[in-house]
This record gives C-alpha cells, sequence and structure tokens, in this order.
C-alpha cells in the first residue's frame, strides 16, 4: 500500500466501512500520465477481507479469507486522487455470520466503485470473496504445508 500510494483515511469502530484515497504518485502513473489500472485493482484487492477478517476476530470465529474473483471495470481515466469506501451492512454481515457459523464457508460477492476527486466514477466491478471458518471447518494437513 506504501509503494501504491493506498491511503486509509477512516475505518468504523465496527469493522463495516473503510474509506481510502489512492493518491497519483511517479510510482503509480501509466505512460497516459494517468493511474495505472493494477493500483486500483490493488487499492480494492484487501478491504472487504480485512473487514471481515477484523469483524470475525471480534467476534471470536477463526476465519480463512481468500479473494476468488476480483471483476473491474475501467470507466473513466483519471490524474486525479481516487476515493473509495468499502461497506458491508449490518444485515449483510449477519448473513454472512450465519453461514459462517453453520455452513462454516461461504462465498460473498461485494460491489465497489472509485471516484475521482470530482465525483466521477473511475471504475467500478465486484469481489467475490471466499471465507472459511476455521473453527468448523479446519485446514486438512496437506494444507498447512
Amino acid at each position: 500500500m506504501l509503494f501504491q500510494n493506498i491511503i486509509p483515511l477512516s475505518i468504523s469502530e465496527d469493522f463495516l466501512t473503510i474509506h481510502i484515497k489512492i493518491r497519483p504518485s511517479l510510482l503509480t502513473r501509466n505512460l497516459n500520465g494517468t493511474v495505472f489500472g493494477g493500483t486500483l485493482l490493488s487499492a480494492v484487492d484487501m478491504w472487504y477481507g480485512t473487514l471481515l477478517w477484523q469483524k470475525c476476530l471480534h467476534e471470536g470465529i477463526p476465519l480463512e479469507v481468500w479473494v476468488e474473483r476480483l471483476e473491474m471495470h475501467f470507466l473513466k481515466a483519471t490524474r486525479s486522487d481516487i476515493y473509495a469506501t468499502f461497506s458491508i451492512s449490518p444485515e449483510k454481515w449477519e448473513e454472512i455470520k450465519h453461514g459462517l457459523k453453520t455452513e462454516g464457508k461461504i462465498r460473498c460477492a461485494f460491489p465497489f466503485e472509485l471516484y475521482s476527486r470530482e465525483g466521477e466514477i473511475c471504475a467500478a466491478g465486484s469481489q467475490m470473496l471466499y471465507l472459511r471458518n476455521l473453527q468448523l471447518r479446519p485446514r486438512r494437513e496437506s494444507e498447512n504445508g
């Protein structure tokens, strides 16, 4: 995140929302002077999984989380700062928690949008996460090494 200039701005106390900023720099600019698509993908990659991992940690659920799929549509190039909010509704959290406690593993899709400083949508897409409650579905021995 440091070299990509991905900066967390705020995180909610309940670990369900985070606001971030991507600041363009020499390291994140492509040949056209706009932010690399890879930087935008990196900015999305970790947040939903991190929010859920923290939420589960505070609820006593040992969680393994993997990004299964990340799809992004690049809509408008920008040279300005880019902002995003990653948020999980309380209802979605309850659904996830129920699935983890009963099934032990689930897949969840989360939509996202990235905005320029001017408020224009630069990119949008969806991330699919694989979540596993390690208490109900521990790793098999072959997965540990």
